[in-house]
């Protein structure tokens, strides 16, 4: 980093743009990772409502990403402050990776329901897919972030995918702190009931992909003036 940027930070669309460059540059890049790269920034002064979201969600055999693996991705469009439920996609990915008692108990996930599913390569190409000139809403990124980047690392070996991310759980955090009232309860359900949001079933990724949605929405809706926020205002880091 020199002098002057250090003085004076590029700002997060300059470095994304940057950062999309880099990785563009890597050889044998899918097709739908180099379509997602070479999709232009979205206006980061726009309505948060008016930048298209692709809200999703996996579900994984433990929370360690390079010895651990994604069981399913649940995933759904909103646009325009609206879900749209017809864009639901959910699949269960094929593993040879053995379904643990432990994380079976929490998702219900089985040996038997993975037989049948994609493979995470095909998974994560659809996901990349989806996730082109849109916004990655999720709640609590460290998760989908950190599979993401293990699935990064084995095929390109480097990680970061320069993406938008809005983290309904990281906005829940930032406005107890800011109304000084923390509670240490920060899980999906616990905010939709903060929210008079009806309860869901847990742990399936495409119903917790819809759930984060309407959170996201209700987080907007309870800010006073908040629809003419811009989105580049809920982004994180």
């Amino acid at each position: 980093m020199s002098f002057l940027s250090r003085i004076f930070p590029p700002s997060r669309e300059t470095r994304l743009q940057t950062e999309r460059e880099q990785w563009l540059r890597e050889p044998g890049l899918s097709h739908a990772l180099k379509k997602l790269l070479e999709a232009p920034l979205p206006d980061f002064n726009a309505a948060v409502t008016h930048v298209p979201w692709l809200v999703f969600d996996f579900e994984t055999s433990g929370l360690d990403a390079f010895t651990d693996c994604i069981l399913s991705i649940g995933s759904v469009v909103a646009e325009n402050g609206q879900i749209g439920l017809a864009s639901a996609q959910h699949h269960y990915i094929s593993t040879s990776n053995p379904v643990n008692a432990r994380s079976a108990i929490i998702n219900h996930i089985t040996p038997e329901m993975l037989r049948e599913g994609v493979a995470l390569d095909e998974a994560m190409e659809a996901l990349f897919a989806s996730l082109m000139g849109r916004v990655a809403v999720v709640h609590g990124r460290m998760v989908e972030r950190a599979f993401i980047n293990a699935w990064l690392f084995t095929r390109y070996g480097r990680e970061e995918l320069p993406l938008l991310w809005i983290d309904t759980l990281e906005l829940e955090r930032r406005h107890q702190q800011a109304a000084r009232r923390m509670q240490n309860d920060l899980r999906l359900s616990s905010i939709r009931r903060d929210y008079h949001l009806p309860d869901y079933p847990a742990h399936h990724a495409l119903c917790d992909a819809v759930a984060t949605a309407e959170v996201l929405l209700a987080q907007i809706r309870a800010r006073s003036h908040a629809h003419d926020l811009p989105f580049n205002a809920f982004l994180c880091d």
